[in-house]
């Protein structure tokens, strides 16, 4: 039976990583169809965020009251309902409500399924992580080339949307026919109040969650934002563009799969230090490229830079925190919802003032940064408890 969940933990996580990553991919044509500006686009993003933070946050507790069970399958029917309805009117509110019930949605899967994985981790690494992270990173690859797909045949990109809106739906059904044994929550449920004694009792959950926040503002917003840069700086075709959000995913998949397969100590913050130097430095590449395909190559590598951040956070958490599992993963996603909603709108105000080129180095700040509290991490980085 952990087969069975594990099979139906990755499709759920590619499903993830296609609906997370779709909206980024049709910004160009969003905005030629729609008539939006930069601004508009950035609040657009930024609902989704908020969904995607109110649910983070909320579900930390919820999952242990309710369970992990019912906490995903109410994530994924919100989720459904809401891609299905993505492009369907061109005014702002209908697509600002749609995609909020997305980030509702993906919210709860994402602490749910990281709730679950933890458990399902035995090695006190991250190599069960990193694999089924990994399908996140091929969902957020095919759903890119679905647009691209779509507009190079001359499809309405919004078919992209309804397709997963169905498969959500289908997902929620599958989770809830599956047994959960041995997954459900602890006897105690988890209080707002007991989470806030966790952050302030020890320092480096405060460290992991901002790592989340900075570099979910980094890889999301470069990820939301690709496609528009070369359209804009480099003469991409809209399709083009959304080629270029699949190719940086595939510098994540890549190198979520050899992090998975090639990391082994017990210690995961060295991983994160490395990480985040390797996609400090290629973001800065691209941005001072002179040759398209050399941008596109080195986006590519930062997307190898990033893979391994997310879930080796998340596996230190899980491992660190085991009493508190639900509280301190919630926390983290919620850091990483907090740091797709502010971004979002930083990013968009720096677009529409200085250009996208310019406005890119942004990400690369926010990388920078990541690195610098991952050095901290390692100097508060336990042993694992056994």
């Amino acid at each position: 039976m952990r087969t069975a969940l594990l099979t139906a933990f990755f499709a759920n996580c590619a499903l993830f990583g296609a609906s997370a990553i779709l909206v980024g991919a049709a910004v160009p044509e969003i905005i030629r169809e729609f008539s939006w500006s930069y601004l508009e686009i950035g609040v657009v993003l930024s609902a989704g965020s908020v969904g995607f933070f109110c649910s983070t946050f909320l579900c930390g507790l919820l999952v242990g009251h309710i369970g992990p069970q019912k906490t995903l399958v109410g994530g994924l029917v919100l989720q459904g309902v809401g891609l299905a309805l993505i492009g369907q009117s061109p005014a702002l509110w209908p697509n600002l409500a749609a995609i909020m019930l997305v980030g509702l949605g993906e919210g709860g899967s994402e602490v749910a399924t990281n709730f679950c994985l933890v458990r399902l981790e035995k090695s006190g690494r991250s190599q069960l992580m990193n694999f089924i992270h990994a399908a996140f990173t091929a969902g957020a690859i095919l759903g890119p080339l679905s647009i691209g797909l779509l507009l190079e045949r001359g499809l309405a990109w919004q078919t992209a949307f309804q397709v997963l809106g169905a498969l959500s739906l289908a997902m929620a059904l599958a989770f809830g026919l599956l047994p959960f044994a041995g997954l459900r929550a602890s006897s105690e449920p988890p209080s707002l109040r007991r989470g806030l004694e966790l952050l302030r009792r020890d320092p480096l959950l405060l460290l992991l969650t901002l790592i989340i926040l900075l570099y979910v503002g980094a890889e999301i917003g470069v990820s939301n934002w690709i496609a528009e840069y070369f359209v804009q700086v480099r003469g991409a075709t809209p399709a083009q563009g959304a080629y270029m959000v699949s190719l940086l995913w595939v510098g994540l998949l890549v190198g979520r799969l050899v992090a998975a397969a090639a990391y082994r100590h017990q210690r995961q913050a060295p991983l994160l230090v490395g990480a985040s130097a390797l996609a400090t430095g290629a973001l800065a590449a691209a941005l001072l490229a002179d040759e398209t395909w050399l941008a596109g190559a080195c986006f590519l590598l930062g997307g190898v830079g990033f893979a391994a951040i997310y879930p080796v956070v998340v596996v230190i958490a899980g491992q660190y925190y085991r009493d508190d599992q639900g509280l301190a993963i919630g926390a983290i996603a919620t850091g990483g919802g907090l740091g797709s909603f502010l971004f979002p709108f930083a990013m968009s105000a720096l677009a529409q003032g200085l250009g996208i080129g310019q406005a890119f180095w942004f990400y690369a700040a926010l990388s920078l940064a990541m690195g610098l509290t991952a050095v901290l991490v390692i100097r508060r980085e336990r042993p694992v408890r056994a």
